[in-house]
């Protein structure tokens, strides 16, 4: 292997070549990149000049065409190739190795100590930390934990399998609180406008407040949505190392980390979801919004004159809120009952 990788290695760069490789007429290769630093070396610049090999001081011409007119040996790209693959073939044997070796004696790892939970050495069961521990052959460590470790995902696949539903309710509640959210805002809105500039600082202060409500209930929700979702990741990180884990070792290792995830899974309990708390209420708001403030005197039975002086706003407003006109009846009552019945919906009584 080092005599093949000296063979494809650039002998400008010393290093192994890095496409595309290009090829002289005398034949030796070299990176496309070297060729063109050793072209400016030589100041040959015109791409009818011509340059001598650094090997062996052979003139290349290059016809018209510069350092593009030149051969690319596809031989040596696809061996480099070939040969990459094998160097990280053996390195990764190299460090399968190397993960079965005691750190600090430089032996096998062929017990388990039964009472730390993890791989050691003969050395380390002699002389070192765990003389007086509990261990067992690493064989029969690896049989009997690959068997819980086989159940345990099992119980995660049941576990995951589960939440199912609550994921569906999870994603129902931020539907709702998305929606909830959307109509109180156009509540908000149409209302503040009515109310003109007195109300206006409070209109922009209770949007901050909603913005706040909204992204905090939002935040809890997303909380209880990923805790749904952590049986399964947990599940398909264990099917992974059930699948692929490279040897015994490593399995021990990796199942150690893995099956303390499992038992603070197992151990913790699902969230008890109040729908309410996710909800926002637009009453409230509203009843904030008109808060110290007399509706007759912003809403009355010439309400569509007023409406009328905010120009495009009246007409954007009228069609889809015919509430705000009131034939004589009570202003106050009035407008507080057909707004919430404007913009709360029929399922979210309070």
């Amino acid at each position: 292997m080092e005599a093949l990788g000296e063979a494809l290695s650039c002998p400008v760069c010393l290093e192994l070549f890095t496409p595309p490789v290009l090829v002289l007429t005398c034949a030796h290769n070299f990176c496309k990149q070297c060729l063109e630093k050793i072209l400016i070396r030589q100041n040959c610049s015109h791409v009818n000049g011509q340059f001598c090999c650094p090997m062996c001081r052979k003139v290349t011409y290059l016809r018209g065409r510069g350092i593009i007119g030149l051969p690319r040996n596809i031989l040596v790209e696809s061996i480099l190739e070939k040969f990459k693959d094998e160097l990280e073939n053996i390195r990764a044997q190299e460090q399968n190795q190397l993960s079965q070796i005691c750190e600090e004696h430089g032996e096998n790892m062929n017990l388990m100590c039964l009472t730390d939970d993890e791989p050691i050495c003969a050395i380390c069961k002699l002389f070192g930390n765990h003389e007086h521990h509990s261990v067992a052959k690493m064989s029969e460590a690896y049989t009997a934990r690959k068997i819980t470790f086989i159940k345990d995902i099992d119980l995660l696949l049941q576990k995951s399998e589960g939440t199912g539903q609550s994921r569906k309710e999870t994603e129902k509640l931020i539907s709702e609180l998305v929606s909830s959210t959307t109509d109180t805002k156009v509540m908000i809105d149409t209302v503040g406008i009515s109310l003109l500039k007195g109300i206006r600082c409070r209109i922009a202060e209770l949007k901050t407040k909603l913005h706040m409500d909204y992204s905090t209930k939002l935040e809890k929700l997303h909380l209880v949505e990923s805790e749904t979702e952590a049986p399964r990741q947990l599940y398909q990180q264990m099917k992974t190392l059930l699948e692929q884990h490279s040897n015994s070792v490593q399995f021990l290792q990796e199942d150690k980390k893995l099956r303390s995830k499992m038992e603070k899974l197992i151990e913790g309990r699902s969230l008890n979801q109040d729908p309410s708390k996710y909800k926002i209420s637009v009453r409230r708001y509203f009843e904030e919004l008109i808060r110290g403030f007399n509706i007759k005197e912003y809403i009355s039975t010439t309400s569509d004159e007023m409406l009328a002086s905010t120009s495009d706003l009246y007409e954007a407003c009228r069609p889809e809120c015919p509430a705000f006109a009131f034939s004589g009846e009570s202003p106050d009552q009035s407008f507080c009952k057909r707004v919430l019945g404007l913009f709360e919906k029929s399922g979210s009584k309070e």
